[in-house]
């Protein structure tokens, strides 16, 4: 029978909030959620993994119900120092990823860095175009541009209040344009907390103002090509993030199967649970890791 052991680790001076799936098996497989998510969300995922793995996940700083950065300031390496550390503390030398969008990325560098531990690496998208660097120079600005010198970290964040879960439920559908109400709510319920005025959001807002920079893109590039396990990268074929030079991106992949998701957006571990239940089987059971 499965147990869910769940409380902090400390990772930076932070408090992260951890789960980890006790099902009795041999292999463990790491979730990594994606920007503005939280780890709760891959609840419709959670039956047939646990199937099959013992299940390891951990909500990112300033997602679900960690520690929001005091200074307000967010980078992806941040979180790749958070993913060491959980990754060293609770998961056994060998393990498998599996991430969605900014998770998807994060899985996949790690992989890149670490590959005498990865066994397999699926990316629920997770990958972007190669920019310019006049556009990157235009994103440092914008980012310098909204920096609250001297009230971050001594005000508080402006947290949108909603007073009830269906003023949240409408606030999200344009974000799940797929979903029914019902799942919507449930969703709802993973990303919100409740406070004396009402509902708000678990997530802090100044992660909203993005990052000053991406990954160097050559480094990205080195690190999909040091990965030597099975990978498998999946896209909505209605996403809204399909990279303009995803070619260039998926020759990087030495072990690559790449599937685009009829009918799902971005999110399509929503949108079609079932059909990505199917290409999970098989592909764990291609390599042998589910009979």
């Amino acid at each position: 029978m499965s147990e869910i052991e769940s409380g902090f680790f400390q990772s930076g001076g932070y408090n992260l909030a951890y789960k980890i799936h006790k099902n009795g098996k041999e292999d463990a497989l790491v979730l990594f959620h994606g920007f503005q998510d939280a780890s709760d969300t891959f609840l419709y995922q959670f039956p047939f993994l646990s199937q099959h793995f013992d299940i390891y996940r951990f909500d990112y700083r300033g997602h679900g119900d960690s520690d929001w950065i005091r200074e307000g300031v967010y980078h992806f390496v941040q979180t790749l120092v958070d993913v060491k550390t959980f990754l060293t503390r609770f998961l056994p030398e060998k393990f498998h990823i599996l991430g969605h969008s900014m998770g998807g990325g994060i899985g996949a560098r790690f992989a890149g860095l670490y590959p005498e531990r990865i066994k397999s690496v699926v990316c629920l998208e997770g990958f972007m175009s190669i920019q310019s660097p006049e556009f990157e120079k235009k994103r440092l600005k914008a980012w310098l541009d909204t920096i609250e010198n001297n009230e971050v970290g001594t005000k508080d964040r402006k947290n949108k209040t909603f007073s009830n879960m269906d003023e949240i439920t409408s606030r999200l559908k344009p974000v799940y344009p797929k979903l029914d109400s019902t799942k919507i709510r449930d969703l709802a319920g993973y990303l919100t907390k409740k406070t004396e005025s009402g509902f708000q959001w678990k997530n802090d807002p100044l992660y909203k103002r993005g990052f000053p920079f991406v990954f160097n893109p050559f480094l990205s590039r080195h690190l999909w090509e040091c990965i030597s396990s099975p990978t498998l990268i999946i896209y909505g074929k209605e996403t809204h993030l399909m990279p303009e030079n995803r070619e260039e991106i998926l020759s990087h992949f030495r072990h690559l199967e790449y599937v685009e998701m009829e009918n799902a957006g971005h999110n399509m571990h929503h949108d079609q649970p079932e059909k990505l239940e199917e290409l999970l089987n098989d592909f764990y059971k291609k390599y042998g890791f589910i009979s």
